[in-house]
């Protein structure tokens, strides 16, 4: 199912967003409504499903595609949306496991690694690093388990079958603040490794906009 969803030289990569929600859709009207939702873990409803995603619900119709808030019905950001019909089209299903990974061991990481260490590790630390208390307020509001690395660390359970452990180290006399990224090591059966960089910064990005409130 990857390359039904995902190809990082064709229109379809997130250099064009709206070209890659229509292309999302397209691919989740064609699979079987069923797997997707034993693949994910998603819970079964009335023409569709619902899915808890990092502090909200959501419903998710099929074949449409639409995906809003579970509580108001009000339409989710489309990069939202996209993250989460690409899971649902690209996940093979399967358990998550103990063993946990970096970015640059997913298929291709080494790729990636650039922007994602500058776009969700460099964002990590630079926003909370200084104020972990702001960031254990915002962890708060979601579905986590706290871990036992750096100063701060947790594992935040992002989708069903989609975990992310966000490290972070303070900074000291003798090393600058620095943090880390971490993903259960068969996250590659359920999203694609660009789609960890997306969904790590929307993390990210998400838990500013809690902290901050």
């Amino acid at each position: 199912m990857a390359n039904k969803i995902y190809d990082p030289k064709s229109a379809t990569s997130y250099l064009n967003i709206d070209v890659t929600a229509q292309y999302a859709v397209e691919a989740f009207a064609k699979e079987n409504l069923e797997e997707m939702i034993a693949c994910c873990g998603f819970t079964p409803e009335e023409g569709g499903f619902s899915v808890h995603f990092i502090d909200h619900d959501v419903m998710v119709q099929y074949p449409s595609g639409e995906v809003t808030l579970k509580e108001t019905g009000e339409p989710v950001s489309v990069v939202e949306k996209i993250l989460i019909l690409h899971h649902a089209v690209y996940s093979e299903g399967g358990i998550l496991v103990k063993d946990k990974i970096s970015y640059k061991e997913l298929p291709s990481g080494d790729i990636y690694i650039d922007p994602f260490t500058n776009r969700c590790i460099k964002a990590l630390t630079g926003i909370f690093a200084s104020n972990l208390e702001l960031l254990k307020k915002a962890v708060a509001h979601t579905i986590h388990e706290d871990e036992t690395y750096g100063d701060y660390s947790c594992t935040i359970q992002v989708l069903p079958k989609v975990p992310i452990t966000l490290i972070v180290y303070e900074e000291d006399d003798e090393f600058p603040a620095s943090g880390n990224v971490l993903f259960n090591a068969a996250a590659a059966r359920f999203l694609h490794t660009e789609d960890y960089n997306q969904i790590t910064a929307f993390l990210i990005s998400s838990l500013k906009k809690i902290a901050f409130a």
